[in-house]
């Protein structure tokens, strides 16, 4: 995984910015807790037990307050790698982005961010991923949405009643099981986080509700959930089986609302769901006006490019030149960076495509871009003809089809189990 540098410190007048030292952890964790209004004892708890506290990056932003810095406003980077079109590309999620009541509207926490993307173009990392909760706050720093979130609502009445025999809770010995079980079942899609040994370890740490289905001996299938608006909502953060007697268990299972709730959330792509909305059958409906299921499609994961030529290459070199094939070379603009356009030529001299700054004059097809428009576009959120049509992208038409065969579109979707 990449390694960023310790400390960097950027000033900008009386405030400063930079990885916050572990003495600093406890005003760090004050911080956290009073923007997002959470209990100190509990939250240091978590904070300290969390698998990816040693690796977690925890940025800060001091202020000269009386002669003394005061920490005013945090972020953290937690390292991830997201599998991309068949491919792993490395990214630092953000989250627990906060600052004290008293020092909000100045503009801290965007300071704080620029500083972040500087260091990250600085290392050479791709990108950096976030889920949030107000997108145009980031969109000004040129974040973009380039997923969705599919979110299916139920009552357990209305999921068939299967039977649950061999529906247990997780023991100490089945993870191995059931990682063996996720990788050979779940599709590495693109927005899919890639499942490390830390990665695992969070999540059987995180979700607290874990189930499995056994048969004969060997598991099948498995069920992670936890709760929301005050434990009357069961939300499936992960369902995955490799049989049909595994799925209808499960499915089973949750008819049967051990829990005692009023509803059942599912999240996902619409595929994801299928599988539940083909058991609401129509025999399960009271009126015409009362809805057996609410479905609802929210935007989803935010991406910041960083640094647009290590997305590239994590993306393309190497790969087969498709045809036709021509050489192009994107200019891609970012108000962040004074040194932007970067201009970067994609060629192909022995059929196999590379990737690399413009050398001189050429004559290459020029593809010119916003960094928001550069992410929708590797990222396969949007067709690049629609982002040409657009005029989010500007080209000669002859251009297209090649753009078209590099970043074909994409259902980019950040599953609950990967939240971060």
């Amino acid at each position: 995984m990449i390694t960023i540098a310790l400390q960097l410190l950027r000033s900008y007048g009386n405030s400063w910015t930079g990885i916050v030292p572990p003495e600093e952890d406890e005003a760090f964790l004050r911080v956290l807790c009073q923007g997002f209004d959470l209990e100190i004892g509990t939250a240091r708890l978590l904070f300290l037990n969390d698998p990816y506290y040693p690796y977690n990056q925890r940025w800060g932003l001091w202020v000269q307050e009386r002669k003394r810095p005061v920490l005013v406003s945090i972020a953290t980077a937690i390292p991830l790698q997201f599998w991309m079109r068949g491919r792993v590309v490395d990214s630092y999620g953000i989250a627990g982005v906060t600052t004290l009541h008293e020092y909000r509207r100045r503009g801290l926490a965007h300071q704080l961010l620029r500083a972040i993307v500087r260091t990250m173009y600085n290392e050479a990392v791709p990108g950096l991923t976030l889920q949030a909760f107000d997108h145009e706050f980031y969109r000004k720093l040129d974040w973009e949405t380039v997923g969705t979130l599919t979110r299916l609502r139920l009552s357990p009445s209305h999921l068939p009643a299967f039977l649950t025999q061999g529906v247990r809770t997780m023991q100490e010995g089945d993870p191995e099981a059931v990682f063996r079980l996720c990788e050979t079942t779940l599709p590495l899609e693109t927005g899919r986080l890639v499942r490390d040994e830390l990665r695992w370890n969070y999540m059987l740490w995180n979700y607290r509700n874990k189930w499995v289905y056994e048969h004969q001996g060997h598991i099948e299938g498995y069920l992670l959930y936890d709760f929301l608006e005050e434990g009357w909502v069961l939300r499936v953060r992960e369902l995955v089986w490799s049989t049909e007697r595994a799925r209808r268990a499960l499915i089973g299972w949750l008819a049967s609302n051990r829990e005692r709730v009023r509803q059942i959330e599912f999240a996902g792509t619409l595929a994801d769901l299928q599988p539940i909305l083909q058991h609401l059958t129509p025999a399960l409906g009271t009126a015409p006006e009362r809805p057996i299921a609410s479905l609802e499609r929210v935007p989803g994961l935010m991406w910041r490019t960083t640094h647009p030529e290590a997305m590239l290459r994590a993306l393309l070199e190497g790969l087969p030149a498709p045809e036709p094939f021509l050489p192009l070379i994107l200019v891609i603009s970012d108000p962040l960076f004074p040194e932007s356009p970067w201009r970067l030529e994609l060629t192909a001299p022995d059929g196999l495509i590379q990737v690399s700054a413009q050398q001189g004059d050429t004559r290459a097809h020029q593809v010119w871009l916003s960094s928001r428009a550069f992410s929708l576009l590797v990222w396969g959120s949007e067709e690049p003809h629609a982002l040409w049509t657009r005029k989010l992208l500007r080209a000669e038409e002859s251009a297209l089809p090649v753009l078209e065969a590099l970043f074909p579109p994409q259902e980019v979707c950040l599953r609950l189990s990967d939240y971060f």
